[in-house]
Order: C-alpha cells, then sequence, then structure tokens
C-alpha cells in the first residue's frame, strides 16, 4: 500500500512524505498554489475517499489536486480567519466542519461549496489565551448527524442536528480549557474521555457531566492530543507536556480504553508538547505523532515501538496519512 503522510506546518504549509515519513517535501514555490511560507494549522484526508485533502491556513481553506500537485483556495467565509480545524464526514464526503480562532464553528453540505456559521452561542473572550479556538472535531461514531466541538477556553458543545443547534456541555470539568475527545461505545455503555489543561475527564453519561480521572503515569497535568487505535483493541494513546509548547512531554498509552496509563516508549525526549497523533483506518498498525517544534516519530505495529524520523519541520499543528495510489508528487 502506497501511503502519503502530511504535516501542517506554521511557517512552511504543509508538508507531504511519499516514504512513511523517511523525507518530506512541499508544493512547488511556483505552481503549488498556496504560498510556501503560510501558516497551516490543520490537514484533512477522508476516511474512506483517497485524495479528499484540505488544509486550513490563515489564508482560507485549500484544497489540494494530487493530478496537478496543485494546492486551490476554496472560497469561505472563514477567509482571513484562522481555520485551525476541519473534518470530513466518513460517510458523507460533502459534509465539512471546519472550527477557527476567534472560536467558530462552520459547517459545508455541499463539499465546501457554501457555508454556513453554526449558532453555537460560545464566549467571544476567555481567560490566559483572550481569544477562544477550537481544538478538536469529533463526528460522534453512532450518530451520523451529532458533532462534538472543543473549545479552548470554553468547554465541549454539542449538535445533534448536524451543526443547527447547539448544546454546551462543561459540568464537572475542573477547567474549560479543552482539546481532545474520544468517545468509545465498545463496553456496553458509552464512555468519552476529555484531555483539559488539568488532566483526563470522563463522561459516563453522553457529556452530560464529567469527572476528573487520575492519571499517576502522567508527571504533569497539562494533557493534550488523544485518539484511539483505530481497531477494536482497546489501545488508546494519549499526549502530556510540561506546559502548552512546553519543553519537554510525554506519549502515553493503554490498552484497556483508558482504564490504565503506561509510557509508551518513544525512543528520543520529545523537544515539546506532542500535539498531534495521526492514524488511519486503512492500517491501524501506522502511526505518526508530532510535537509541536517539529520532531516526528513513527510506528509501524500499532504503537509498541517508535522510531524518531530524522527529519524536523519547525512548527508543527497536524500530521495526517492516506493511502494513495498513483499520484502526482510535490516537489
Amino acid at each position: 500500500m502506497d501511503v502519503v503522510a502530511y504535516a501542517a506546518s506554521v511557517g512552511h504549509s504543509v508538508w507531504f512524505s511519499r516514504d512513511v515519513g523517511e523525507t518530506w517535501n512541499r508544493a512547488n514555490t511556483t505552481t503549488g498554489g498556496i504560498y510556501n511560507e503560510s501558516r497551516c494549522w490543520c490537514v484533512s484526508t477522508h476516511p474512506a475517499e483517497s485524495g479528499r485533502v484540505l488544509s486550513g491556513t490563515d489564508l482560507g481553506v485549500h484544497r489540494w489536486d494530487p493530478d496537478a500537485a496543485r494546492w486551490t483556495h476554496v472560497a469561505s467565509p472563514m477567509d482571513g480567519h484562522h481555520i485551525l480545524q476541519m473534518a470530513q464526514h466518513p460517510d458523507d464526503p460533502g459534509f465539512i466542519v471546519a472550527g477557527t480562532r476567534p472560536a467558530a464553528v462552520y459547517v459545508s453540505e455541499d463539499g465546501g461549496a457554501s457555508w454556513f456559521q453554526a449558532p453555537l452561542g460560545n464566549a467571544d473572550r476567555c481567560e490566559v489565551i483572550n481569544i477562544p479556538r477550537v481544538t478538536s472535531i469529533q463526528f460522534d461514531p453512532a450518530d451520523r448527524d451529532t458533532i462534538w466541538v472543543t473549545i479552548e477556553i470554553d468547554a465541549i458543545w454539542r449538535s445533534t442536528d448536524r451543526g443547527r443547534s447547539w448544546q454546551r456541555l462543561g459540568r464537572g470539568l475542573r477547567t474549560d480549557d479543552t482539546h481532545n475527545l474520544v468517545i468509545i461505545d465498545d463496553l456496553g455503555e458509552r464512555r468519552i474521555l476529555c484531555s483539559t489543561e488539568l488532566g483526563l475527564h470522563r463522561s459516563d453519561n453522553n457529556g452530560e457531566s464529567w469527572h476528573h480521572v487520575d492519571v499517576p503515569a502522567a508527571p504533569w497535568p497539562y494533557f493534550r492530543c488523544m485518539t484511539r487505535r483505530p481497531d477494536d483493541s482497546g489501545v488508546l494513546f494519549l499526549s502530556v507536556g510540561d506546559r502548552p509548547s512546553g519543553e519537554t512531554g510525554l506519549l502515553l498509552r493503554s490498552r484497556d480504553w483508558g482504564e490504565t496509563w503506561e509510557d509508551a516508549g518513544l525512543p528520543e525526549p520529545v523537544n515539546s508538547t506532542i500535539w498531534w497523533i495521526g492514524t488511519n483506518a486503512a492500517d491501524p498498525s501506522l502511526l505518526f505523532c508530532c510535537t509541536i517544534m517539529g520532531q516526528i516519530f513513527r510506528s509501524r505495529d500499532g504503537g509498541e515501538n517508535w522510531q524518531k524520523m530524522r527529519r524536523e519541520l519547525g512548527e508543527l499543528r497536524m500530521i495526517a496519512w492516506e493511502p494513495v495510489a498513483g499520484t502526482a508528487s510535490a516537489s
């Protein structure tokens, strides 16, 4: 299986790797269709249709054309905003949800041809970072019309009608500084985990209330990215850092749906908080994670063993990969 990996960088647009992370390049400067020193905050691949790659930047939404090896700007009301998160619905490729700074959610039901701003009613100011921002977007695995969004710093938001109305969910959280969710329906009763600035939280009633979960393996309370290995193994991954951005951190692994956690055993110290973990159900054994300051680690056995990639790419915010056949190359 041929694989293309993507890394969204702040200051060097989107990096591509076609050798499973060994080397990285960007789209050609003169023909690539995106300013190669732009700030790209996120990259979204479609879970079922390879080649449907979107990037959220501070210059708007861009779509990758693999045949032309070029990014194309997609006009939207988000032009001029920082587009921090984008997600494409696994069962409906035309349904796209994007999140920005200042915190707002935009929805397209026609593949990006038109958009509407979702009526969240969220806060426009907050402590510490002043302006709230969207930190993750999840499609509910059991209900195709439900969307989950975390906002830093404004708790968790849920829509059950494809973004047309929203409910704020924060009861029991130690902080409204929320980063990521994992929704688990494999145990008979739903469990949702949320990573926050003040540790891990869990809900057993679909987000209506939360309680703090002690994680003895974490030496710091700042929990950032979290994901499940895309299979039914019960393996989850969670990043923890000494502080936002920070100077060091850990990748934790759970083998029992988040009941207990252990050091995942990265082979070298990290230079900052691990900001994103990239998975794809096409091959649950292939995983990437990246620090915010540019280190990339790869596992080819489902997260049992990790290797640090030689190349470091400056400031990174997201890493993703997809199976791709016969695409033109970036240069």
